[in-house]
């Protein structure tokens, strides 16, 4: 029986499409144009599932991870976490979730990692022994013991990423969502974090999502496989069944690829 955290029912999502000066000037009230970014997105990620969502950029990858963590509201359809609808239950939903953003800048660079994240802790009502002992293992996890202490500032960007992800696991969340998580590493701080977040999935039997352009990358963290283009998503499958049939997941990528420019 199928174990179902993540259902994403029929998501559609606009964005309002800025208007030009002229139009600001000479037709202040014409009315606003939207931009589809996702059309009936539709999908099931069940619990302990490790998923990769691949596409161009502008496909509407970040947008669904965002409306998953409850980050958005959908124009239409419905997205429960945990039985939590992520509209009606929002706070409840967010509980469940991890969201790792590629930005250095939102932590304080004049505090210490441990102090960083002893703040956003404490922004989740989180004091005392648990959160010291808490902030402690994951500094450990994620190999960041010995820098506890230095400034924020002087963190390389693979330091600033680990310490971004530890901040997501703070509160226990059911679910790690990470947008390109290695787009500012290099090849040895990427391989470094890869084997540090399956150790750490492996243990705590999370569920990871993960927007990623590297087929390697999601080739080495992810049992499924999600392809978004052009706001719709063209393919969900498991990665043993993509390499069992296509070899590989990047002739799978570019053959779903392919099929969405000539629709």
């Amino acid at each position: 029986m199928k174990n179902i955290l993540i259902d994403v029912k029929n998501i559609d999502m606009l964005y309002p499409v800025p208007k030009s000066y002229k139009e600001l000037i000479f037709s202040p009230f014409k009315k606003k144009q939207y931009t589809r970014a996702l059309i009936q997105a539709a999908l099931q990620i069940e619990k302990n599932d490790s998923v990769a969502f691949l596409g161009p950029n502008g496909a509407g990858k970040t947008t669904l991870l965002k409306l998953i963590g409850g980050l958005l509201f959908p124009a239409a359809g419905n997205i429960f976490i945990n039985g939590f609808d992520t509209v009606i239950n929002n706070q409840e939903a967010r509980q469940q979730v991890g969201f790792v953003i590629n930005e250095e800048r939102s932590f304080y660079w004049r505090l210490t990692g441990y102090q960083n994240l002893a703040f956003f802790g404490a922004l989740d009502n989180m004091y005392g022994a648990s959160i010291k002992n808490k902030i402690a293992e994951l500094l450990k996890n994620l190999d960041l013991s010995g820098a506890a202490d230095l400034q924020v500032s002087s963190y390389s960007s693979g330091m600033k990423q680990r310490l971004a992800i530890a901040r997501g696991l703070l509160k226990e969340p059911d679910i790690l969502i990470l947008d390109e998580p290695t787009r500012t590493l290099d090849p040895l701080g990427a391989e470094k974090l890869h084997d540090i977040l399956q150790n750490i999935f492996q243990k705590k039997n999370k569920t990871l999502l993960i927007a990623t352009h590297q087929i390697y990358e999601a080739e080495k963290l992810c049992n499924k496989v999600c392809i978004i283009s052009r706001g719709r998503i063209r393919a969900f499958d498991e990665m043993k069944k993509i390499t069992r049939k296509f070899k590989n997941l990047r002739n799978f990528y570019l053959k779903i690829m392919k099929e969405a420019e000539d629709n």
